[in-house]
């Protein structure tokens, strides 16, 4: 009985060192150390999740390239994990994720000292106007400096959090940003924030959500559309091409019909000198088809002869 005793109690003491291993404890690796750790949260930036964006510097004595773990919430959509090169320019990097019980595990090796990371979480909780969120940071290696950035959402009031925030003075974004530095965390250590805010999309006053170019604007972009000014010319242009070719063809089309009553009268007189209209040779008096006579002066008609072309014709 001692003996099974004994055997379960080893078999729980094996569980129990796994399931640390895993999660913390036999996982902190104490030569890796991140110097600081930024951390950007941006509610409702273009979804009703919260953006999240780590922006980590390593130790700069630390040996590259370096494998690293990071532990995120498990509902959590990795976007990208990169690095920078000496010349700062953003290398992508592959990544692995695995859902282990509550948390998502994320590896990849760096080949740098400047790491992003950038993942959506969806446990933005929403209760009509009012919102709160709980960030989760499971320490895996020493941090020396670690920072919360909040980005206030549009149509955001009454911004509460644990610990509390400050806010920055000079931000280049429209909206305000809050900050708190929260000094060294231990490798291990779990640390919490809390944000809860109100938000009410039926006030008139209720800015609507920014919209940023996904490619910069300028003259090469495809579907911009063209200034005023220029449509403006381009109709005018058309317009007058328009008006040059109904007036051309118009001409055209009165000289066929000028030329075809010139045929036509032509036509007459020449194959039906019957049929031919005559003046009076005398007084200038039109006459009527098969006058002998003139009813005017009484002038005897003369009778043209089949090549024979009318007087002024």
């Amino acid at each position: 009985m001692k003996h099974l005793k004994r055997i379960g109690f080893l078999i729980c003491i094996t569980i129990l060192l796994g399931v640390t291993h895993r999660f913390g404890v036999a996982q902190v690796q104490p030569d890796i150390r991140l110097d600081t750790v930024v951390v950007h949260l941006l509610p409702e930036y273009t979804h009703p999740t919260v953006l999240v964006i780590y922006e980590i510097d390593l130790d700069d004595a630390l040996p590259l390239p370096q494998v690293l773990n990071f532990n995120l919430p498990a509902e959590a959509e990795i976007l990208t994990v990169i690095s920078y090169s000496s010349e700062n320019r953003p290398i992508e990097l592959v990544y692995q994720e695995e859902r282990i019980r509550g948390w998502k595990d994320l590896q990849f090796s760096s080949t740098s000292h400047r790491i992003r990371i950038e993942y959506v979480d969806p446990n933005l909780v929403r209760e009509h106007n009012n919102r709160s969120y709980d960030f989760l940071w499971l320490s895996l290696y020493p941090v020396g400096s670690f920072t919360i950035n909040v980005r206030q959402p549009n149509g955001a009031s009454g911004i509460i959090s644990q610990p509390a925030l400050e806010r920055l003075d000079q931000t280049p974004e429209d909206q305000p940003v809050f900050t708190s530095n929260l000094g060294e965390i231990s490798a291990g250590e779990l640390f919490t924030f809390s944000l809860s805010y109100s938000k009410d999309p039926g006030d008139p006053a209720y800015p609507a959500l920014p919209v940023h170019p996904a490619r910069p604007l300028n003259e090469n972009a495809l579907g911009r559309t063209p200034s005023p000014i220029s449509v403006i010319l381009w109709m005018l242009l058309a317009s007058v091409v328009i008006i040059v070719l109904v007036l051309f063809y118009y001409l055209r089309y009165r000289m066929k019909e000028a030329d075809k009553f010139t045929y036509i009268g032509q036509g007459v007189g020449i194959m039906n000198p019957e049929r031919q209209v005559l003046y009076c040779q005398e007084c200038g008096m039109r006459t009527q088809t098969g006058d002998s006579y003139c009813s005017k002066c009484g002038t005897e008609l003369r009778k043209p002869t089949a090549f024979e072309q009318p007087p002024g014709g």
